[in-house]
């Protein structure tokens, strides 16, 4: 199959049908084999008359938002009201069908920011729900639930001049020496209070999708687009004012491994939860993970002005290591 474009995301070489204004093109591969993943638009489909349900999210209003289904050529992706992207099962092809009123850049957005993380799992790797940066010490990762801060600390640390790995998935690479990641793609997605406080009006940006007002900043740096794996050094799981007025100034506590083991579970991507051997595999690296790479707990106060402290006082643990 011949692809008008071409991108790199968490390792994997994708060829697309359409453009992704939000990725940075790549040369193209010369030849079919090359891409490890495609990605095309496609017509009206049936859906199975019975499937199996193996993964659910839920929406703000107690509704289900997404649910995949595990289907006799791979997965259904449904997106409630908006696309259904269907997945061959060793998540090679992607297939987007959309609503006819869903807009290009939430299409965008559900397949690199919802469709490719799991996806990762379905391929044989294992990938954490986070923001990462890189230091000097190597890479950083901030894991942590949804409004906890992880894009706005990364952020901190790119208006510094750090480069960011990614913005919400961090893809753990194989190695037999240590634990490496890979980057996605560079990119953050932030509230307007955010952004204003750590860019003012000097950043451009675009709509992530239609159903939420975060705007996307590009955080691609001439020369970066391809970057090599780095190892994790730390890993800091957010907790940001779970006490309004009790976490004044920011406070770093080390989690034991078994502690450990059980933040990185929380936050790991999986896609079948009825596959043991899936589960079995991640449970694995994850357990490899919490013995080998510092992972700690990092209490924020809810108060944007903390941001400078709280990124010099990662930089100084992950010198510590």
């Amino acid at each position: 199959m011949r692809h008008a474009n071409h991108y790199q995301v968490c390792g994997m070489r994708i060829g697309s049908a359409i453009p992704f204004p939000e990725l940075q093109a790549v040369p193209d591969f010369h030849h079919a084999c090359s891409v490890d993943l495609d990605f095309a638009m496609g017509s009206d489909f049936v859906a199975p008359v019975s499937a199996d349900t193996v993964m659910t999210m839920d929406a703000g209003d107690g509704g289900q938002w997404l649910t995949c289904t595990r289907t006799i050529d791979g997965y259904r992706f449904h997106f409630s009201g908006l696309a259904d992207f269907l997945v061959d099962r060793l998540g090679r092809h992607v297939t987007c069908i959309a609503l006819p009123e869903t807009p290009p850049e939430t299409i965008r957005h559900l397949f690199l920011d919802h469709v490719i993380p799991p996806l990762l799992n379905l391929r044989g790797n294992e990938a954490l729900h986070a923001s990462a940066i890189q230091t000097e010490s190597g890479a950083c990762a901030f894991i942590g639930m949804s409004g906890q801060g992880k894009s706005t600390l990364a952020a901190a640390f790119h208006a510094a001049g750090f480069p960011i790995l990614c913005d919400d998935c961090l893809l753990l690479k194989d190695d037999p020496d240590q634990v490496l990641v890979e980057p996605a793609y560079p990119g953050l997605r932030l509230w307007d209070d955010s952004r204003g406080f750590l860019f003012g009006s000097a950043r451009s940006t675009q709509p992530v999708s239609h159903y939420n007002d975060k705007r996307r900043i590009s955080t691609h740096e001439i020369g970066t687009e391809v970057r090599e794996a780095l190892a994790l050094r730390g890993i800091y799981s957010l907790l940001r004012n779970e006490q309004r007025g009790q976490v004044t100034v920011p406070v770093i506590e080390v989690l034991s491994v078994r502690d450990a083991f059980m933040e990185l579970i929380s936050y790991a991507f999986r896609l079948d939860l009825t596959d043991q051997a899936m589960i079995l595999r991640q449970m694995g690296v994850l357990e490899r993970v919490a013995r080998e790479v510092p992972v700690k707990r990092f209490r924020l106060p809810d108060d944007l002005n903390g941001l400078a402290l709280a990124r010099e006082m990662i930089l100084q643990d992950l010198k510590r290591g």
